[in-house]
């Protein structure tokens, strides 16, 4: 059930587009460019540079052309974590069942 988007997630939202369309001006990258590049429409990036709004697809294909997507990939690694580094070693279960 969806709700009300929590105020730390709207703020990483909001947060990570600004840091996408400073990305972008630095390359010295159009909207229009972009766009056509990351093969998703106008109206479309600018909703996810402005609002952070939009589908995961398409923020990956976004932070792909802005050369990006390699260190999100990275940031999701759970051997990142201390609990992914601690459990490493441990036999990992292929899916968590309810109690």
């Amino acid at each position: 059930m969806a709700g009300r988007t929590p105020i730390p997630v709207a703020r990483a939202m909001r947060n990570v587009a600004t840091n996408l369309d400073l990305a972008r001006r630095q390359q010295r990258i159009t909207l229009e460019l972009l766009a056509e590049r990351a093969n998703v429409s106008v109206p479309t990036v600018r909703k996810l540079l402005n609002d952070g709004a939009g589908t995961f697809e398409n923020f990956l294909r976004i932070a792909r052309i802005l050369g990006m997507l390699e260190e999100i990939v990275d940031a999701t690694d759970p051997l990142r974590t201390p609990i992914g580094r601690a459990r490493a070693e441990q036999d990992v279960p292929k899916r968590v069942r309810r109690c």
